[in-house]
């Protein structure tokens, strides 16, 4: 009941407002009425329709009719007359609510580019020429007026209000618009609107009388487009309906400039003038809403490719990790059934097990949205760990060779995210490589153009992503001598799911997340990554990174690791030395000592002693130091000590050829240079797979 009694309410509500905005509408062809000019009953009417459900649409129509027949007693035409007119009015907004539900929306949102053309096209035009060709029909039968002077009226007056009017009433009323956040902004908006425009037809209406119509037209269609940039199709709406208002007022009443020529001319002119700055005004609107609609899906479909690559590049990185735990696993279970020691082989389990806790704290991390705090770090740890990660992964025939520099290399850096993109780079050459890849560190003042160490290679990089660092930079460089990169797809090898090993002609075994991680770590570092493609079948990736000073930088979350005699790369057990001379055994038995291995010292002859094979049996380790690597005797016995002990760790230290730097090749460390405790300790820490960041990293590195 008190349904029903509510819309018998509206309905006569909009009677009441049809009658009264239409009086004296049948008086058409009189230039005079409000009619003649824009008739916006019919706008009003539609409005209440478009956005009623159909069992409502009969009273509304209803309180159309009997408005007009209202209406019609004051015009002195038949009752005939009245009759067809009121039923025309009636045919003329169901036409118009049907088409729009039809064609253009069925809530009435009218804010695309696509809905607001089907509107103009359907509504102002086609709809408004049909409604005007059967009125002007009725006009010449039951006024004998001109037929296509009354058509144009008709026309003219309900096409721009239906093109003027009634966007803005569905901008106001329909559901998706009022659901917009209406605040002290767009108030503020809408006064300066309704300010500028009063004070424009102010102008024009005589106080300024070198105002004339052009200037008008210029700084309303400034002041309306203002509007629909700024506040979208409200503020549009609002500022074509106040202009079309006030300029219609003003013009009714024989003030402004289009009174001048006096006239149909002036109306005219007037009615062209509204009609080009709405259609102006909302199409710059709807496409601004376009715009803003288009950047806000690119955004939540960036947030989902985002979550996406993370989710791929942390499951990514977990095989590695869980392949690692799964090698170590496996040969701990070998060497525990054939009576050797497993704990190293144990550690490296462990060492995985706190890799896989890093990746899992960065997404905790990328959750709560933190920024990743950066450690000073020495890079060779990080080479080192990621060495001992990627060995179980590689396949018997393939080599691995790793060359880091004497003295530490010391950079601002996430080790977990580094570490991730080391591991990306190494696995990705592992799988490619044919015999062997290489690892190389270098700290370098000034970047060479041409990669010293490989040949066939273009003096420029092929693809670079991030910064290209020439100076005060490390260089981690990764070579193998797998297939080349094609010119068609090595600009594409950083973009997420893309992976060169997937395309035609190749075993789809690539996911497309490793290089675009590798990527990710380089930009968050402020470094850059590089690709050379040989000629032939090479390719070099260049991780470079800036070595920033520790020294007084606000920025830095720690200090300096401290590499001397507190380092305890050991934990006890036996090293062996073997070295042509006793001042180099009793130096090495110190630096051993002070990194907490248990050394013990011997001559070269000793490796022919009886009871050597007892002392190699109990050792972890084994350091041979021989000046004289040529000499017949010393080849013969490092080829004895090999056979009798192929499977421990071995560091050579030598002066003979090559740059200065530590060299890693399968269980061999050789240290090319000066013995030092840096030297001696990071290639401990190479050939037993041991960085210390396993552990210190996941304590300290996230806040």
């Amino acid at each position: 009941m008190a349904a029903t009694l509510g819309l018998t309410i509206q309905a006569l509500l909009l009677g009441i407002v049809y009658a009264v905005l239409s009086t004296p509408a049948a008086y058409t062809s009189n230039t005079n009425t409000l009619a003649a000019i824009i008739w916006p009953a019919p706008a009003i009417a539609v409005a209440v329709l478009w956005q009623a459900p159909y069992r409502q649409w009969g009273i509304f129509l209803v309180a159309v009719f009997l408005a007009m027949l209202v209406v019609g007693n004051r015009d002195g035409l038949s009752l005939n007359a009245d009759t067809a007119f009121a039923l025309l009015n009636v045919f003329q907004v169901l036409a118009y609510a049907l088409v729009g539900r039809r064609f253009i929306d069925a809530r009435g949102d009218i804010d695309t580019i696509s809905k607001l053309a089907r509107y103009v096209l359907f509504l102002p035009f086609l709809c408004t020429a049909a409604v005007a060709c059967m009125g002007a029909w009725i006009g010449v039968v039951t006024k004998n007026t001109s037929w296509l002077e009354e058509w144009r009226v008709i026309m003219v007056g309900n096409g721009l209000a239906i093109l003027v009017l009634l966007p803005a009433l569905m901008a106001w009323c329909t559901t998706n618009y009022k659901q917009t956040q209406f605040d002290a902004k767009h108030v503020q908006q809408c006064a300066f609107i309704a300010a500028s425009l009063i004070a424009l037809l102010l102008l024009a209406a005589g106080v300024w009388p070198a105002f004339n119509a052009e200037t008008l037209r210029i700084f309303l269609s400034l002041v309306l487009l203002w509007a629909a940039v700024q506040g979208g199709i409200k503020a549009a709406s609002l500022g074509i309906v106040l202009a079309a208002t006030l300029g219609i007022g003003m013009t009714f009443y024989g003030y402004g400039p289009y009174t001048e020529p006096a006239g149909l001319d002036g109306v005219w002119r007037l009615q062209v003038d509204l009609g080009g700055m709405a259609v102006l005004s909302f199409f710059v609107a709807a496409a601004i809403h376009e715009r803003l609609t288009l950047s806000s899906r690119l955004g939540r479909a960036k947030r989902f490719e985002t979550i996406g690559l993370l989710t791929g590049g942390i499951a990514h990185d977990f095989n590695n990790v869980l392949g690692a735990v799964g090698g170590y696993a496996e040969l701990a279970t070998e060497q525990e059934r054939a009576g050797l020691p497993v704990s190293n082989a144990l550690e490296q389990v462990t060492a995985a097990v706190a890799r896989g806790k890093q990746l899992t704290d960065q997404i905790l991390l990328a959750g709560h949205r933190g920024a990743r705090t950066h450690e000073i770090v020495d890079l060779r740890d990080i080479v080192c760990e990621s060495v001992a990660t990627i060995r179980p992964l590689l396949a018997a025939d393939i080599e691995l060779v790793v060359r880091v520099p004497l003295e530490p290399v010391y950079a601002r850096a996430h080790a977990g995210q580094l570490m991730r993109g080391l591991l990306n780079l190494l696995r990705n050459a592992s799988q490619v490589a044919q015999k062997t890849f290489e690892l190389n560190l270098t700290s370098i003042g000034a970047m060479p153009q041409v990669p010293t160490d490989v040949k066939n290679f273009a003096i420029a990089p092929e693809a670079i992503i991030g910064e290209s660092l020439d100076r005060n930079c490390a260089l981690i460089d990764v070579l193998d001598d797998g297939e080349g990169i094609s010119a068609q797809h090595i600009h594409q090898l950083f973009e997420p799911f893309f992976s060169a090993r997937n395309q035609p002609g190749r075993n789809a075994q690539g996911t497309g997340l490793g290089l675009a991680v590798v990527a990710g770590v380089a930009n968050d570092h402020e470094g850059g990554v590089a690709v050379w493609s040989g000629q032939q079948s090479k390719k070099l990736f260049r991780l470079m990174l800036p070595l920033k000073s520790v020294i007084g930088d606000s920025r830095t979350q720690g200090t300096a690791p401290k590499a001397g005699p507190t380092d305890a790369i050991g934990r006890g057990e036996i090293a062996l030395i073997f070295a042509d001379s006793a001042s180099l055994r009793e130096h090495a038995e110190n630096l051993l000592a002070e990194s907490g291995f248990e050394p013990a010292g011997y001559d070269v002859t000793a490796i022919t002693s009886s009871t050597i094979r007892q002392v190699l049996s109990d050792a972890q380790l084994l350091l041979w130091m021989c000046s004289g690597r040529d000499d017949p005797e010393t080849s013969d016995a490092y080829a004895r000590l090999r056979q009798l002990a192929p499977s421990l760790p071995l560091i050579v230290c030598t002066h003979a050829g090559g740059q200065d730097g530590i060299v890693m090749r399968q269980d061999v460390v050789t240290i090319h240079g000066k013995l030092s405790h840096y030297a001696l300790a990071q290639s401990a820490k190479m050939i037993l797979g041991r960085s210390g960041l396993s552990t210190a990293v996941v304590s300290n590195t996230f806040p």
